[in-house]
């Protein structure tokens, strides 16, 4: 029995979903200047085909994807200047599959000369006290970041943000996480937004964590983080807690005039002000999930999981599971055994969505399997989408 149970448990997990998140920015967010490259790039012609063969052959791009890249580099008619590149980036520690994920994000670093442009790249960083192992990680995250590379500009940032980072290891996740971090003015946007968030009472800690697991908050401009800063004092959310920190996070991921809207639909969907500002005060997550995504959550839970919305207000949390598979199917579950009157008390829906997937399956589908063997056929069902009507 004991086996067949962790078999389940297994089998259910399977049907959680699995969430990827990329931290690599797209070439369109910045322009690499001209006077990075040997010679301009030209627009590709019909007849271009010894870059795509190139890409092909040496940087082992398949045909689709050398042909995206060529675009850039249709100029190149000899392999003299991009194998000098290729040479540089395997001669410092550049793995082929970390080269082909460079160049495929910018092929006009194939126009790069090595010994003006490149070489002083990679002793920046040596000058600062990084190991060339450290210089791989960053271009092969954010190979835009190489646009940044000089002495002048990286010093003073990595000098300041060591008091909240502390390790280079660190400070190369951070520009890898978002490369607006060198891109932007040191001196108006970067710094100017570090001091004002310390202003704010946000510790070190929160601000190492904006630095290295938030993208575009530190690199926006000043009156943007402030006007932020303004809406979350409205909110009720106190400054320098970890709450302000999850605020800033949702409220930057938004514009002003989807805060708006959410506040709204909450308010449409029956919510009063003050359970409004409860549950975003206690969850601020809630503001990044999507119009849609609340509506379907609301009204199920309200409708078919019969809670009320001071219950919801207090527990803001259950907005963040998932509606299909999480909340919907315990709920069913729920629902059969209440139905068969198995259930002599109300559990509270949160107190049952809130548990982990074992716990769950542990306490309400095999501990009352004898009396309804069916209920594990139902939920494995309904987490796959197969709700019966």
């Amino acid at each position: 029995m004991l086996s067949i149970r962790r078999s389940s448990i297994s089998l259910i997990r399977c049907l959680a979903p699995n969430t990827k998140s990329s931290n690599l920015y797209g070439s369109s967010h910045f322009r690499m200047p001209l006077s990075f490259f040997t010679s301009k790039a030209e627009l590709p012609s019909p007849e271009t085909s010894f870059i795509v063969k190139y890409l092909i052959d040496s940087v082992g791009l398949s045909s689709e994807k050398a042909i995206k890249a060529s675009k850039f580099i249709a100029h190149i008619k000899s392999p003299s200047q991009p194998d000098s590149v290729l040479h540089f980036f395997k001669q410092n520690g550049f793995t082929d599959a970390d080269i082909k994920r460079i160049i495929l994000q910018h092929s006009r670093l194939l126009c790069a000369n090595v010994d003006s442009t490149l070489k002083p790249k990679i002793e920046a960083l040596s000058k600062l006290g990084f190991t060339k192992t450290q210089f791989v990680k960053l271009v092969t995250a954010s190979p835009t970041a190489l646009n940044y590379l000089n002495y002048n500009n990286v010093r003073p940032r990595i000098e300041f943000l060591r008091a909240f980072l502390g390790s280079n290891d660190k400070i190369v996740k951070a520009f890898s996480h978002d490369v607006t971090l060198l891109a932007r003015s040191f001196e108006k946007i970067i710094k100017p937004n570090i001091i004002f968030l310390t202003e704010c009472q946000v510790s070190d800690a929160i601000i190492g964590f904006l630095l290295t697991k938030v993208r575009l908050i530190i690199g926006r401009p000043v009156n943007v983080l402030k006007a932020a800063v303004k809406r979350i004092d409205e909110l009720g959310i106190p400054r320098g807690s970890w709450m302000f920190y999850q605020a800033l996070r949702s409220i930057c991921s938004n514009t002003s005039e989807q805060v708006d809207a959410k506040i709204k639909l909450l308010s449409g969907l029956g919510f009063s002000e003050p359970e409004i500002s409860s549950a975003i005060r206690k969850q601020p997550y809630v503001l990044s999930l999507s119009e849609k995504n609340l509506r379907e959550t609301v009204t199920f839970l309200v409708k078919e999981a019969g809670c009320d919305h001071s219950y919801l207000s207090s527990h803001p949390n259950i907005f963040t599971f998932s509606l299909s598979k999480r909340l919907v199917p315990r709920n069913l579950v729920l629902k059969l055994l209440k139905a068969k009157g198995i259930l002599k008390k109300d559990p509270g829906f949160f107190n049952v969505s809130s548990i982990s997937e074992s716990q769950f399956v542990e306490k309400f589908i095999f501990r009352y399997g004898e009396k309804m063997p069916e209920l594990h056929d139902v939920y494995l069902s309904a987490s796959a989408g197969e709700v019966p009507s």
